[in-house]
């Protein structure tokens, strides 16, 4: 009787087997490809959801434009780099017309420190007037977005500014200016009085740059004064800021970003269906075993994680680092600088939490790889 069963039972083994392999033939080249699928549309679920989270939320749009906008050097800087520029537009226009002796204005930046630049900013551009400013584009940018026009529309109400320029807030910045200037010396009066008896009547003449005592220090301070007057005359009550991005000219453009951003917005929220589907598609057809989970699942979530962490560090300084040359070629370098820092400081409100997700997505990773190898070493030995 035991030979008999032996002889049964022997034959069946072979049989099953060639069976079996193709089965699994198949079924691993299946996962390989649906691995791949896995790691590719895990890394951009995680990019495209936060940035969805981040650039269709109003509120945190607002917040944090205005926070770096008021809390960060940055409109000191702008308005160093455009006092700057105004110095050199005077001499090459010919309003300064006493030529290459005379003391170079610009040299007047290198007397105001931070904080002489930031209580000139709270004095003029005040922290109202910024977040008017960022609340009104904001809320332009996603009305454009939900309406039928062609191209957004940046109307901003200036008089505010211009009041500040010409009223008392502009000469308190004003002073601000003349008090970071050192006191005039006997070679700076008598150089002014020299270049001052050499010009006709009638030509304007820019004082040494220094603080002038008596009636030359009162005219001084009133020709500051009415350079913020002819700032303010050259800034119209409504600007528009339209034609800075183009006009009509960029209308197809900006017809297109609007179908874009239309799609991004709808899809955004639902990008992490399409990992978890295939993360159960692969669960369902190639797990049967804790060993299985790790080959199968946790190497394509630790692969996934590992770019999104090593892709963050890489791509954001990359990425920045382009916004950056294209938009300031044209302005001095430690404004450059402090666009670079609200570059960084701007997009951490996305690749920070890029970071934590795909740290977490690589740890399960590698805790079902750990599981896998040991636990299926156990049911191995057992």
């Amino acid at each position: 009787m035991t030979e008999e069963k032996v002889t049964e039972v022997t034959p069946a083994t072979p049989e099953k087997m060639p069976t079996r392999k193709r089965r699994n033939s198949f079924v691993v080249l299946l996962l390989i490809i649906l691995s791949v699928v896995l790691v590719l549309t895990t890394i951009l679920a995680v990019v495209g959801y936060d940035i969805w989270r981040v650039a269709f939320d109003p509120v945190l749009v607002k917040g944090m434009l205005t926070d770096e906008f008021i809390d960060s050097p940055l409109i000191p800087r702008v308005l160093e780099n455009l006092s700057q520029r105004r110095a050199h537009q005077r001499i090459e226009s010919g309003e300064s017309l006493s030529g290459v002796n005379e003391p170079d204005i610009m040299l007047l930046i290198s007397f105001l420190e931070f904080d002489d630049w930031s209580a000139m900013r709270e004095e003029i551009v005040t922290d109202e007037f910024i977040t008017y400013l960022v609340s009104d584009s904001v809320d332009s940018f996603y009305d454009w977005l939900d309406s039928s026009d062609p191209s957004p529309k940046f109307m901003w109400d200036m008089t505010e500014l211009k009041d500040n320029l010409t009223g008392q807030p502009g000469e308190d910045a004003v002073m601000v200016a003349y008090h970071a200037l050192p006191e005039c010396t006997d070679e700076d009066l008598a150089d002014f009085e020299a270049r001052l008896a050499a010009m006709p009547p009638g030509v304007e003449i820019l004082y040494n740059l220094c603080q002038f005592p008596g009636d030359y220090g009162e005219d001084q301070i009133g020709d500051y004064v009415n350079a913020l007057v002819d700032v303010s005359d050259n800034v119209p009550e409504d600007y528009d800021f339209n034609r800075m991005l183009g006009g009509e000219q960029s209308t197809g453009l900006f017809l297109a970003a609007k179908v874009l951003l239309r799609a991004f917005r709808t899809l955004g929220p639902f990008l992490w269906v399409i990992p978890l589907v295939v993360l159960i598609l692969m669960g369902a057809i190639g797990v049967r075993s804790w060993r299985d989970a790790g080959h199968w699942l946790g190497i394509p979530l630790l692969l996934s994680g590992g770019l999104v962490v090593g892709g963050t560090y890489s791509s954001r300084a990359t990425l920045l680092s382009a916004l950056y040359n294209r938009f300031g070629e044209n302005i001095s370098p430690l404004l450059q600088e402090e666009l670079k820092r609200s570059f960084f400081a701007l997009s951490g409100h996305v690749f920070q939490p890029m970071l934590i997700q795909g740290a977490i997505i690589a740890v399960l990773g590698l805790v079902l790889i750990v599981l896998g190898a040991v636990l299926g070493k156990r049911k191995k030995e057992s």
